[in-house]
């Protein structure tokens, strides 16, 4: 190691200042990153339609998985395929409890439709829709074979049910934050929206409600704290516009349900498993994902969720004449809250 022509004091000072640049370097670098990540690379649009029931009940567990894994390709996929195999055998059982010559009835309506397959199917009605289901379910994801690869790699059963119960917090409070601060700007302008305030609005009411906190607790949930509300935020973000949704077409039910059958309820949302709340929780996503990714907070260069980091909706599902969803006014308990705010030196 050559020698540094200055004594131990001057060393000091010279590690200071290098790593000091070392830092900057970092910093740099991890800034580049980000840029690169945000410019560069657009988040994949997610692709799904809703011409018919099934294909609803499809896209329900597929955006189901994205809200659960944002941001776990692998994880995502093997929820998704965990999701269609439990629906294709939910309607494979459903068709089977049906007589004999009713499935036979049904395979004769199609028949023009199945071509060949009509005088396969015919012996055993049952057993040729329970392939045909299951095939038609998995073909998105590589069909039966590569449903099952998924499968055998994913954690053991009962993982997802698990999994998807631990994210109700963070899905709940992203949603709860991406609402709040689209009703401080489309009916509160003045207020200066931003995610410091509705950070702050939900630690000062749902922070301090006590029997929210006893109940959070007892479901194994983190208490509403800033550094909670921040991680949930850190998480979902690229989701938010989804995470709002859920919010608008479920949340009215949690005052009971928290209380009661919680978790019962929460493995079959109806934002996602009954039709009108679905076609609500879309109409209400569409415009969650127009605000987030339109709406720039004072002093800030880029929206709240750059279009870069969200996984937006397909244009097509979405009739133009239709309203955009509005977000509910602020309470005037909410208005009284935010007249005490002061913004803190920094956020996240």
């Amino acid at each position: 190691m050559p020698v540094l022509p200055f004594g131990r004091a001057s060393l000091v000072v010279y590690e200071f200042y290098a790593a000091l640049a070392l830092c900057i370097c970092c910093a740099f670098i991890e800034n580049f990153v980000e840029r690169f990540v945000l410019w560069g690379v657009r988040m994949p649009s997610i692709d799904f339609n809703m011409s018919t029931a099934v294909d609803r009940r499809l896209a329900a567990v597929r955006l189901k998985s994205y809200i659960a894994f944002p941001n776990n390709l692998e994880l995502r996929k093997a929820a998704e395929t965990t999701f269609r195999t439990k629906l294709a055998e939910w309607y494979a059982t459903a068709f089977a409890h049906r007589a004999v010559e009713k499935q036979k009835k049904v395979l004769l309506r199609l028949g023009p439709k199945m071509a060949d397959e009509l005088p396969r199917a015919l012996p055993d009605p049952a057993k040729w829709a329970r392939n045909w289901i299951f095939n038609d379910f998995l073909e998105p994801l590589g069909g039966i074979a590569a449903g099952a690869a998924v499968l055998a790699e994913a954690p053991p059963a009962g993982w997802l049910d698990e999994v998807w119960r631990r994210c109700w917090f963070g899905i709940t409070y992203t949603g709860k934050l991406a609402c709040l601060v689209g009703s401080m700007h489309q009916h509160h302008e003045s207020i200066g929206p931003s995610l410091k305030k509705a950070v702050y609005l939900l630690c000062e009411l749902d922070g301090k409600d006590n029997r929210l906190a006893a109940n959070l607790r007892r479901l194994g949930f983190p208490s509403v704290y800033e550094s909670s509300l921040k991680e949930a935020w850190r998480q979902y973000k690229p989701v938010a516009h989804l995470c709002a949704a859920y919010v608008v077409t479920d949340c009215v039910f949690y005052a009971a349900e928290l209380a009661r059958d919680f978790m019962e309820y929460w493995q079959k949302p109806p934002a996602f498993y009954a039709d009108d709340a679905f076609h609500q929780f879309c109409h209400v996503a569409r415009a969650a994902e127009l605000f987030l990714t339109t709406f720039r907070p004072h002093g800030q260069s880029e929206p709240l969720v750059p279009k870069n980091m969200i996984y937006s909706l397909p244009q097509g599902i979405f009739n133009p004449s239709h309203a955009l969803f509005q977000f509910p006014k602020l309470t005037t308990q909410e208005l009284a809250i935010l007249e005490k705010y002061r913004a803190p030196k920094a956020f996240i």
